[in-house]
């Protein structure tokens, strides 16, 4: 079980004030190999009193980056006037702010503030993040490649990207097959993929919130030779009943979980055992105390997390690279290898990959290294909140 920093809670942090925030939306991208492309994603630094800095990152959808960073702004002034800004007070600061009700938007936001604070935390106490979070030998975390793509649909097109990926080292790789494609299509699709890659490699699949359970139940049963190791989100995650169903009869190991947020969802799809394998995205359930209590909570069901990651794989990978080697039923992490190439245009990881597995470099907080002015020449957004004067006045 992880035990963050004491058995007491934020005990052990040393105090802190907020005098800064600043956040980015970067634009989205074409990469060299042309198989996808890379969204807007939202990062974030505070900065407090004595210059130590923490970053952040949001997970964001189309059209709602900047509603995400207005949150991010306004939250923060509040975060910032805490006696006691730590995670486990903004997250009481969330709570009542929120009314209880959290969006995924709202949860995005708080799970942006809260990455920064732990990344600021560990700077402070010179530990990384696996340390804070009880496990301090702990440095690896099994990763698996999402092969995703906005145009790229065609069976020869997955086997191939599925083949430089196996040849790149990954040993685990997940499909989006009903992309463009009706049920028959997506059948053959993971058929020829399995075909391609052999016996030896994991394979899952993704129905992005399939609408037609008949049609998740006929691609389930069309997949079955082709032995997928996890069938993911075949219906919407709110359907919490529906999910329950569908994991009674697919007969493959069930996913869900990636576009919801907060301990209540979670600690329900437990209870009607709507799940095998939890994914929370890392920076959209609301916090890193949120996925730890969600873990903790899935280990009591057998069941196990793998965190989803539709971000910049800089900030928000690293958190998730973290948690994790912390957490004790952890399943593979999700890694977009187009989003690692990009990233390096502007960030020196927090983690390395090699062979289906993430190494943690060990250094303090997340370990990542921002290079703001390219970031900011890849941002289409840029914003700046400055609390050093609220401070004065009070």
């Amino acid at each position: 079980m992880v035990h963050l920093l004491s058995d007491s809670g934020p005990g052990d942090i040393p105090g802190f004030r907020l005098t800064g925030l600043q956040s980015w939306i970067t634009r989205p991208a074409e990469i060299e190999n042309g198989f996808a492309r890379i969204k807007p994603c939202l990062l974030i630094r505070l900065t407090a009193a004595d210059g130590t800095i923490g970053w952040g990152e949001a997970y964001v959808l189309p059209c709602r980056e900047a509603a995400v960073a207005r949150i991010i702004h306004e939250l923060g002034r509040e975060l910032s006037a805490l006696a006691r800004p730590d995670p486990w007070h903004f997250r009481d600061l969330a709570t009542r702010v929120s009314l209880r009700h959290h969006s995924m938007d709202f949860a995005a936001a708080t799970s942006a503030l809260d990455i920064a604070l732990w990344d600021l935390i560990g700077r402070l106490v010179a530990k990384p993040l696996v340390e804070l979070l009880g496990r301090p030998k702990c440095r690896d975390a099994a990763v698996y490649a999402n092969i995703w793509s906005e145009s790229n649909w065609s069976g020869t097109a997955l086997v191939a990207r599925a083949e430089h990926l196996i040849a790149a080292g990954y040993r685990a790789i997940k499909l989006h097959p009903m992309l463009n494609h009706n049920a028959s299509q997506a059948i053959e699709a993971v058929r020829r993929v399995r075909g391609a890659i052999g016996a030896d490699h994991r394979l899952m699949v993704d129905m992005d919130s399939e609408t037609d359970t008949g049609i998740s139940c006929a691609v389930a049963k069309g997949i079955l030779p082709a032995a997928p190791y996890w069938f993911e989100e075949p219906a919407d995650g709110a359907d919490v009943a529906v999910l329950a169903e569908l994991r009674r009869v697919v007969g493959i190991p069930l996913v869900t979980g990636e576009r919801q947020s907060g301990v209540a969802h979670f600690r329900t799809v437990l209870a009607l055992g709507a799940a095998d394998i939890l994914n929370p995205d890392i920076a959209g359930v609301g916090g890193l105390l949120d996925m730890v209590e969600i873990s903790v909570l899935a280990g009591r069901h057998g069941v196990r997390m793998s965190p989803h990651c539709w971000n910049s794989m800089t900030v928000a990978a690293s958190a998730m690279m973290h948690v994790c080697a912390a957490i004790a039923n952890a399943e593979m992490a999700e890694i977009y290898p187009e989003y690692l190439e990009h990233g390096e245009l502007y960030a020196v990881n927090g983690f390395t990959v090699k062979n289906s597995v993430a190494t943690l470099n060990g250094r303090p907080g997340l370990g990542v290294e921002i290079n703001e002015a390219a970031l900011s020449a890849l941002s289409m957004q840029h914003y700046s909140s400055d609390f050093s004067a609220a401070h004065a006045a009070s």
